[in-house]
């Protein structure tokens, strides 16, 4: 039976989900959000607090449930005026107060961003309300001390001064429609009248031009990951490690698009199903403009995602794709290299999508497809270690990757540098046993002192692995695939572009 529905915002009719998304954006094997009605509107007991300060607002959320939160429920008040009365690295307090609470002498470990109420010198007068700023093992004098988490506003306690204090501190009041939906990926699931259904978000991006391009190599193709699932967010973290250091501590709005820029998790993107304040460890990017059904109600798997604009990095793509990319958006190129309709573009300047936008216009390095190393990465028996490659190498957010030359030991064996800071967790994986085939790629694991550098050996070899160490010492990451002679004529200095081949 046909029936009316609202497939995102659009009036369709049909009897079953493939006959009204059939010409809606959707990447196959995505979620889609159906909301069949809503039930009723319930109120909620509030457990978040606005603690307005001289310095701004900081958000904690209550994650216990014992005398000291009864006693911060019935007495919150007591602390607005309050100035703070003590600031170290580990923490800062804002009181006194009387709190007449059970009192215990016995140290306790908290953590950074727990919220405890404090009793100095075991006087009840001493009351104090405390933000913990790094771990720390302490006595605050009460029982039960800890009555929550920061979870907004974290960088205004790094701003606090003695002469500040609290304004006023706000029950944030919550309320929360009962929402019939399901999440589907059935597309001959029978329709009923009346539904609403979303098949993708539309991302706007605009912030930092570098961590905006972070952004939108995660959304290239077309899909964002639901890795991590809270009340407050979903992350998509497939490029976390990866470093980002740009900042942009607009607040975290609900829809708002983040990469986390510092601490850890750092490389992760974020959309807010809630609000929060600004963040030191957060550089907002954007902002979700349609769709965010979708991200309200999934909590596992992918959503298909379209973003304004769309990525211009054209790193990877034949000249040809490139010219037809750029004439869209009117964008002058010119191209240095291999001007051949199949070359293969290496770089580009600028290389971030919003500068190129800005500029209208963009150089483009090429070469033909011999001049390329082409790669296949083992990301199957080697997962730590094709991560570190990727990232060592750029092939986390672009199609070619790059290395350079450190040591030509030699005609058949080349060594690249490494990088040292991410070269840290290399677990040995995939060592070889017998033998190493020639045309494997190879990188030294933390068994051996010259961890993180990379080898290919053309010829193989029964003792040693591609960077000239011992098989114990030696991942096997990945092999190549085709123009491995361009190897014999590479000298120290020299830049070798990577071609990954699925």
């Amino acid at each position: 039976m046909v029936v009316n529905v609202i497939v995102n915002g659009k009036k369709k009719t049909g009897e079953y989900l493939r006959d009204v998304i059939s010409d809606e954006y959707y990447k196959e094997g995505c979620n889609i959000a159906i909301v069949k009605g809503i039930k009723k509107e319930t109120k909620q007991e509030s457990k978040k607090y606005r603690i307005n300060t001289t310095k701004g607002p900081i958000v904690i959320g209550i994650t216990e449930d014992n005398e000291s939160v009864e006693y911060w429920n019935n007495h919150y008040k007591d602390f607005e005026g309050k100035g703070v009365r003590w600031k170290s690295m580990f923490d800062v307090s804002f009181g006194s107060v009387i709190i007449d609470l059970p009192m215990d002498r016995e140290s306790k470990d908290f953590k950074k961003w727990d919220v405890v109420l404090s009793i100095s010198g075991f006087d009840i007068s001493e009351g104090h309300l405390v933000f913990i700023k790094k771990d720390i093992t302490e006595v605050y004098g009460l029982k039960n001390p800890k009555i929550g988490r920061v979870i907004g506003g974290k960088g205004v306690l790094s701003k606090l001064e003695s002469n500040d204090k609290i304004i006023s501190i706000e029950k944030i009041r919550e309320s929360k429609k009962l929402i019939d939906y399901i999440i589907t990926k059935d597309l001959d699931l029978k329709l009923e009248e009346n539904w609403e259904i979303f098949t993708y978000c539309l991302c706007g991006l605009d912030g930092p031009s570098k961590t905006v391009e972070h952004a939108l190599a995660i959304m290239e193709d077309g899909y964002f990951e639901a890795t991590e699932s809270t009340n407050t967010f979903i992350a998509d973290c497939r490029l976390q490690t990866l470093k980002i250091d740009e900042e942009n501590y607009d607040d975290r709005v609900r829809g708002a698009i983040t990469v986390r820029n510092y601490g850890n998790g750092i490389g992760k993107v974020y959309i807010y199903r809630e609000g929060r304040t600004s963040s030191i460890s957060h550089t907002v990017v954007g902002k979700v403009i349609e769709g965010m059904e979708l991200v309200d109600f999934t909590d596992e798997g992918t959503i298909s995602v379209k973003t304004i604009p769309e990525r211009l990095c054209v790193i990877g793509k034949s000249v040809s794709e490139a010219k037809e990319i750029f004439d869209k958006y009117n964008i002058e190129y010119t191209i240095k290299g291999d001007d051949g309709e199949n070359s293969i573009i290496i770089e580009q300047n600028p290389e971030y999508t919003l500068d190129v936008l800005k500029n209208k216009k963009v150089e483009l390095k090429t070469l033909s497809e011999d001049k390329l190393l082409h790669i296949e990465i083992f990301d199957d028996k080697a997962p730590i270690t094709s991560w570190y490659f990727r990232k060592t190498s750029g092939l986390t957010t672009k199609k070619v990757g790059k290395l350079t030359v450190y040591f030509k030991p030699a005609p058949d064996m080349v060594m690249f540098n490494r990088n040292e800071e991410y070269a840290k967790g290399l677990l040995p994986e995939n060592t070889p046993k017998n033998k190493v085939d020639g045309g494997m790629i190879g990188v030294t694991n933390m068994v051996k002192r010259y961890k993180g550098y990379i080898g290919i050996r053309l010829t193989p070899h029964d003792k040693f692995g591609p960077t000239g160490e011992t098989f114990e010492g030696t991942n096997i990451v990945g092999r190549v695939v085709k123009n491995e002679d361009l190897i014999k004529k590479l000298k120290m200095g020299d830049i070798v572009y990577l071609l990954e081949v699925k």
